[in-house]
């Protein structure tokens, strides 16, 4: 499964500043402040044209986005706007201006879309497109249909809301694209194609995908009353009549990626300890078990490890329960650096750790094991001018054992056996 960023700050690492323009002090405070929560990047403003101006020659390229008001000193009819996005700028416009004629004169500058400015609470409207846009800028989208103008159209659209794109005729050459390329986030779908049609590709997509992995939108000039039920009857999350509307089509792929998001980040949430990012205990046992009878009929190696943090109570009582929070972090870190993509790894409960190593001989596995506890031990915490530190005890059992439940009873019965020989070691079942 893929896993799109679910925590609450935007990082950037190329183009990782916004731009803000508004005449309105107190407004670009509150747009600056309301965009810190959710980006970690430089936020610059700006209240006249030749601060833009400025601001653009100095940071123009790392600009990922800016946002703008029609009207500031120097430029009061929309000169500002015109000249970031002469100098292809990403753009979002404020205004309080709902004349047609003048929201077709801002979207003539080629801006991504505009804000109204009624009142506060339009800057959660803002913060939540400002997300989507960056999020989209790692998105993937795959466009099928069979008509060169159609996906032109699509691609255009799509690429002004900041999303990569892949182009096919058919269905069938829109599953071979989703095979190499399994990061595909969202799929665009005509209806009637040669070769496979709409129907038959999402019924295909859906056997291997969901919506929290695959966001789906059937297209279709066909306005038949139960296209659409059909469309989503076979898996599509949306669908969408030909011709469409910029708006329109925007705000349902915009709607259809936040509730891929927000599957995404469920699903995570049922499987992962929040804290340490590490999976949870339910998790952790659902597929191990598997993985122990796989490999228990393969004849392979498995290592179980039951890790304990010694006397985190006292951690605890004496830093407090952010220090302990601190400690639980760095030991997840360690354990998620030093062990292989194939090992299972999770936080059962407080402050003790499950870890399955497969496929690794025995000295290799105690190598890393050793490892482990010397790196945890040597690490250093600091709290309100206090350094402390903290050891691990760990139990192993490396025998394959006939179940998994039996491995892990064994290496806490090695993990007690440590805890009682003085902590900060390592035992091994018997």
């Amino acid at each position: 499964m893929k896993v799109s960023p679910t925590v609450d700050v935007i990082t950037e690492i190329n183009n990782d500043r916004i731009l803000v323009v508004e005449n309105s002090e107190i407004y670009s405070k509150l747009i600056k402040n309301s965009l810190s929560k959710i980006f970690a990047g430089e936020i610059d403003t700006a209240n006249s044209f030749d601060r833009v101006k400025e601001l653009v020659g100095l940071y123009g390229d790392r600009y990922f986005l800016s946002l703008l008001n029609m009207s500031v000193e120097g430029a009061p009819s929309g000169e500002a706007v015109e000249f970031v996005c002469s100098r292809k700028i990403p753009s979002l416009v404020f205004t309080s201006n709902t004349d047609a004629d003048f929201i077709k004169k801002i979207r003539s500058y080629g801006v991504i879309d505009y804000i109204f400015k009624e009142n506060v609470s339009n800057l959660k409207v803002m913060t939540g497109l400002v997300k989507r846009l960056s999020r989209n800028r790692y998105s993937t989208a795959l466009i099928v249909d069979d008509n060169q103008i159609n996906r032109l159209q699509i691609n255009a659209l799509l690429s002004k809301y900041l999303f990569n794109t892949i182009n096919a005729e058919n269905g069938q050459e829109a599953l071979e694209i989703l095979k190499d390329n399994p990061n595909i986030d969202l799929l665009i779908t005509d209806y009637m194609m040669p070769v496979m049609d709409g129907f038959e590709l999402i019924k295909k997509v859906r056997e291997q995908q969901d919506s929290k992995d695959l966001a789906i939108i059937g297209i279709s000039a066909n306005s038949e009353g139960t296209l659409a039920s059909n469309f989503m009857r076979f898996g599509a999350d949306d669908f969408v009549t030909k011709p469409f509307g910029q708006e329109e089509f925007c705000t349902r792929v915009s709607i259809c990626m936040d509730k891929r998001d927000l599957l995404q980040e469920l699903s995570k949430s049922a499987t992962t300890d929040f804290l340490t990012g590490l999976s949870n205990r339910r998790h952790f046992l659902d597929k191990a078990v598997s993985t122990h009878a796989s490999f228990k009929r393969q004849q392979l190696d498995l290592s179980c490890v039951m890790l304990d943090i010694d006397h985190f109570k006292n951690v605890n009582d004496t830093y407090g329960h952010d220090a302990g929070d601190q400690v639980l972090v760095e030991v997840s870190r360690v354990l998620k650096e030093r062990i292989r993509d194939t090992d299972l790894l999770a936080r059962f409960g407080g402050e003790e750790f499950c870890l399955l190593a497969v496929n690794a001989e025995r000295g290799e596995t105690h190598q890393l094991f050793e490892e482990i506890r010397k790196l945890v031990s040597s690490i250093s915490f600091q709290v309100n001018g206090q350094t402390f530190s903290v050891t691990i005890s760990m139990g192993v059992c490396d025998q394959s054992l006939d179940t998994l439940d039996q491995m892990i009873q064994a290496a806490d019965g090695a993990l007690y056996l440590a805890k009682n020989a003085g902590r900060n070691r390592i035992e091994y079942a018997r």
